[in-house]
């Protein structure tokens, strides 16, 4: 039995040691973005998230919580590599001294390659520690070599690689939309997931994102030069969310205006210098550029999203596989157990997969459309509304009910709100505003996306108007977008 379920026994401990770990990370994180967005909303600026969100900050629940993000990816993906390693020299190189020597340098090579664009000691800890724990409690537990576990091996790779090779034809763009409605807000506790990773997600998003991807940047101007130049650099950085303001302390960027040409620093460390005329010629470029510089975070970014590809669906196995091991306790070979178990997970995984196959065939001409949206099951009308914003048609002028924007199924009113961003009747737009109050963040968010798109300014005042109360960060965030594309921006604080 301990051959079975020491896998899963071992991950678990070192997703509960990359939990500990990246709580304290997203922890020190919340109370950074706290004090500088406290500057900022002192300094009489509109701060993403609102006071809402920002006083609970400085709690336990959203690092927590927000860890659990970094620990279904990255920790993952850690706790993996150290788990092989270690199979790998207890089971296939034993005594082989250079097998210990190269494992030990791939080890070191994924901790320096968190600092390739910088230094950052935090995740550097997480590479060298969890890696390093997962690996001496494997080779401390992990059996040696027993009749049956060729045919257990062979079990394993065929069923994770059959179920990879059953997934790539589902892997486009809106796949994990695809999961989202299918799997997720199908049901209650999926709902409860989805709220979760919508309400938690964007605090350890803040940790890994580029200066220019973040939706607020609080920064410091050193003057060296006329006050008018001063001024009028402080305009040009507003227009791109780069607020100035005159706590150094809480703002890691810093411009320092000479007379002729400008500096950008972060971290006290100056990243590039450009003339003066040709930061105000060209400001976006700029700053994407300093951006550029200025992020550190790359490789965490692609071994997040390199987690959640792999990571994350191969510890779901393990945990899968341990469970099924036990619930099939009357199959006493344990070879045959292990074996069963495996296809068990191949079978779900073929079930699972059955809807998104469904997904490829959605219906593309008007009469299917119609005919999917009238048919009254959630699924079909889900799928006529995807097809309307998939070809950019306007369901008001197709004669999609209006009721629609009021089901009880939340992807069918996600992807009405989504498909009346091409609209520009005045009853798609009465729908958007009232969709807003939509209790899912899911269809809020889209609906302020759509009013994005009215152009009209008065839109952006009724979303400045709401903005302030609206609890949820994910929403407020796309409120806020939508206000910046109608025209919206901020001013500066003597003038606000």
């Amino acid at each position: 039995m301990k051959r079975l379920v020491f896998p899963a026994a071992v991950f678990a401990g070192g997703l509960a040691l990359c939990q500990a770990l990246f709580t304290i990370l997203v922890f020190v994180s919340n109370l950074e973005l706290q004090i500088e967005l406290s500057v900022l909303r002192a300094a009489g600026y509109l701060v993403i998230p609102n006071k809402n969100v920002i006083d609970g900050m400085d709690g336990l629940v959203p690092a927590f919580c927000g860890a659990v993000f970094f620990t279904a990816t990255a920790g993952a993906l850690l706790c993996l590599a150290g788990f092989f390693a270690a199979w790998l020299k207890k089971r296939i190189f034993p005594e082989s001294r250079f097998f210990g020597a190269l494992i030990t340098a791939l080890w070191l090579a994924g901790a320096a390659a968190c600092n390739v664009e910088g230094w950052n000691p935090d995740f550097t800890i997480i590479f060298i520690a969890v890696p390093a724990a997962v690996f001496a409690a494997s080779m401390r537990w992990m059996t040696i070599a027993q009749p049956g576990d060729g045919y257990i091996r062979t079990a394993h790779i065929i069923a994770v690689i059959a179920a990879a090779i059953a997934w790539l034809p589902c892997l486009q763009q809106d796949v994990f939309l695809d999961i989202r409605d299918r799997v997720l807000l199908s049901n209650p506790a999926g709902r409860q997931v989805n709220e979760f990773y919508y309400t938690y997600t964007l605090y350890p998003a803040e940790i890994i994102k580029p200066p220019a991807a973040r939706l607020l940047n609080a920064c410091t101007i050193e003057n060296k030069g006329s006050e008018a130049v001063a001024r009028n650099l402080s305009g040009r950085l507003i227009e791109f969310d780069f607020l100035p303001v005159s706590n150094a302390q809480a703002a890691s960027i810093t411009v320092r205006a000479g007379a002729l040409s400008f500096e950008f620093a972060r971290d006290g460390k100056v990243l590039f210098e450009t003339k003066r005329d040709d930061f105000f010629s060209r400001p976006g470029t700029t700053l994407e550029t300093f951006s550029d510089l200025a992020d550190k975070s790359e490789f965490l970014r692609l071994f997040t999203l390199a987690g959640l590809a792999s990571g994350f669906p191969l510890g779901l196995y393990i945990f899968v596989h341990c469970g099924l091991c036990l619930a099939i306790w009357f199959v006493r070979s344990i070879p045959l157990r292990s074996i069963s178990a495996s296809g068990i997970c191949l079978g779900l995984a073929a079930a699972f997969l059955v809807p998104f196959y469904a997904e490829q065939r959605q219906p593309g001409d008007i009469e299917s459309i119609r005919a999917a949206i009238e048919s009254g099951h959630w699924y079909e009308q889900r799928s006529g509304l995807k097809a309307i914003a998939g070809q950019d048609r306007d369901p008001v002028e197709l004669g999609v009910s209006r009721e629609l924007a009021e089901s009880p199924h939340v992807p069918v009113r996600y992807w009405m709100a989504r498909a009346l961003r091409k609209s520009e009747s005045p009853e798609a737009i009465s729908m958007l505003v009232t969709m807003t109050h939509d209790p899912s963040p899911n269809v809020a968010c889209m609906a302020y996306a759509g009013l994005a798109g009215t152009g009209d300014s008065r839109t952006a005042e009724f979303i400045r108007s709401r903005i302030k109360g609206i609890e949820h960060w994910y929403v407020q965030q796309y409120a806020y977008k939508a206000m910046r594309q109608l025209g919206w921006k901020q001013k500066l604080p003597y003038t606000n």
